[in-house]
């Protein structure tokens, strides 16, 4: 059995995490804009414009879904003691982090979601080493769940923001 805290540190994080990504994301990215679109072209075009126009009530909104999904897989693996839908979207929220890391590099100065993505990467470094040493989980179920995992909150994602991009068209 893995320890109630650390399945439910993952709801806490991400709430962290995402806290800061619906506050100052938005605003950031309408202020820097043109810098971010003169330096990378190649993604400047639908998705800079797409995801500068979400408004913070919509980016919370977005959140609130992530986090309604994330709050039911780690209730179901409490109760039940099945652990690999949680192991999926653990794993796909650490990837998700990572590219927010890289990111910031990539922009060569802070950008709102480090600082929590930092605090967030510690815990789930933290997981990842209670994971391994429990034995609860071979490396093809680490690298399936991986897969399905990001694989899932691709579509999720992509499906909120196909959504947001309806409902704005809409106005």
């Amino acid at each position: 059995m893995l320890p109630d805290l650390l399945l439910w540190l993952l709801p806490a994080a991400f709430v962290l995490h995402d806290a800061e990504e619906t506050v100052f994301l938005p605003g950031w990215l309408r202020r820097n804009r043109d810098d971010l679109s003169r330096r990378f072209p190649r993604l400047s075009g639908r998705l800079l414009s797409h995801v500068a126009a979400i408004s913070p009530a919509r980016f919370a909104a977005m959140a609130a879904e992530e986090l309604a999904l994330l709050l039911a897989v780690t209730l179901y693996s409490v109760i039940l003691h099945d652990y690999y839908p949680w192991l999926a979207l653990f794993l796909a929220f650490g990837v998700h982090l990572v590219v927010h890391i890289v990111q910031w590099i990539a922009v060569g100065r802070y950008i709102p979601v480090a600082a929590t993505s930092l605090a967030a990467l510690a815990y789930c470094g933290w997981g990842l080493h209670v994971l391994v040493n429990s034995g609860f989980f071979t490396l093809r179920e680490f690298l399936i769940c991986g897969v399905a995992g990001c694989a899932v909150a691709a579509v999720n994602l992509w499906l909120l923001h196909a959504l947001v991009g309806a409902a704005g068209r809409k106005k």
